[in-house]
């Protein structure tokens, strides 16, 4: 039997007021919204390369990669989740609208838009807390931005190039919240830059104790401050356990 379109009518309207009392609250939510990437957390260049999980740190705009001596890229995004409290301790209602995220599907193209790989999908992990009226709750996952294999192909061109090879990461980050439904984010896009042996490798001093040697020359020399992931920093040949040159010359380029 075909339903007039007043009868449509009145069933849409019938149903958004079902919904706005939370009978279809997980039917109607939209996916895209209800969790979204907010940003990468900036890190510093140097130091203990710690961030807080809170939209009132300072975010990042790109990274900048060595890849003769990252073999590949994490980055740690800040999640939100819009969907608002259901849990109501007055009528032992349990909270379902936390998210717990499980994978993130990552895609890399250059600036023009070709694609440099496939895509992949990472596992991670954390749960974002619901949003309280009009705010969001948020926390912070580690994905994988570029991963092994797509960093070596980007190591050869750009030591075929020898400059920066300017990609863009593409990011969708799924959860499920604790009712049962699953939530996806947008398309959130992030410009690195990958470049070959562009950072300052420091020896020490004998070369020798680039490998670890146990001689007594090696016991006290100063550390080096390490960059941060993202950043290009000083090297510690100590790091490489061998010389500079001898990781360089490793790779084959």
């Amino acid at each position: 039997m075909n339903a007039s379109p007043g009868l449509l009518t009145r069933l849409c309207a019938l149903a958004l007021l079902a919904a706005s009392g939370g009978l279809f609250a997980s039917a109607c939510a939209d996916n895209e919204s209800s969790l979204f990437i907010r940003q990468r957390l900036a890190v510093p260049a140097t130091g203990e390369c710690l961030v807080s999980c809170s939209p009132s740190e300072p975010s990042s705009h790109g990274d900048a990669i060595d890849s003769a001596y990252a073999g590949s890229h994490i980055v740690k995004l800040l999640v939100g989740n819009q969907v608002v409290q259901r849990g109501d301790s007055d009528v032992l209602r349990t909270e379902t609208s936390r998210v717990q995220l499980y994978e993130a599907e990552v895609r890399i193209s250059d600036m023009e838009g070709n694609p440099v790989n496939e895509g992949y999908v990472v596992p991670i992990n954390g749960v974002v807390d619901p949003g309280t009226s009009s705010n969001a709750g948020y926390n912070c996952t580690d994905v994988l931005l570029i991963d092994g294999a797509t960093m070596d192909d980007l190591r050869v061109q750009a030591a075929e190039l020898r400059r920066d090879v300017e990609v863009l990461a593409t990011v969708v980050i799924r959860g499920r919240t604790l009712g049962g439904q699953e939530v996806e984010t947008a398309e959130w896009s992030y410009p690195v830059r990958v470049c070959f042996n562009c950072s300052r490798c420091v020896d020490t001093i004998p070369p020798v104790c680039c490998s670890g040697a146990a001689i007594e020359e090696c016991e006290d020399l100063e550390e080096l401050e390490q960059s941060c992931g993202g950043t290009r920093g000083l090297q510690d040949c100590r790091n490489l356990g061998q010389t500079c040159a001898e990781h360089i010359a490793g790779f084959g380029l």
